[in-house]
């Protein structure tokens, strides 16, 4: 019998580690979930799956592109992570803002499944 394919490529998983880092309230409950390994039932088909992996693709280069940093969004720091996901989940670019929008709710979703809570929570700075 064949393993369970992992939901991300080793790429979009980074990127989807430093994301949910960001987000996650960090008083130590967010090194202790895994909140790729629980993507698997999430992405239904792999249409979904691609697009996923295409947004986070464009979010990783977004800082670079728009000349903000010369590293990729998941080797910044914390703190400048943050920031910047704020900064896009303001844009007036309604596409922008509603890509981010599902990205947190789907890292909140995640992130109950894999901490057992049930319910997804909202996330700090929703």
């Amino acid at each position: 019998m064949s393993e369970p394919r992992w939901p991300l490529s080793p790429r979009a998983a980074r990127v989807f580690y430093g994301v949910a880092d960001a987000w996650l309230p960090s008083e130590g409950t967010g090194a202790a979930v895994d909140v790729v390994a629980v993507l698997g039932p999430q992405l239904e088909n792999a249409g979904e799956r691609r697009r996923l992996e295409r947004s986070l693709w464009l979010l990783e280069w977004s800082p670079r592109l728009l000349l903000r940093s010369r590293r990729g969004l998941s080797w910044m720091e914390q703190r400048a992570r943050r920031a910047w996901l704020a900064r896009l989940e303001r844009s007036r670019i309604r596409a922008v803002a509603r890509s981010i929008a599902a990205l947190r709710a789907l890292v909140a979703t995640s992130y109950a499944a894999a901490s057992g809570s049930g319910a997804p929570q909202s996330l700090p700075g929703a």
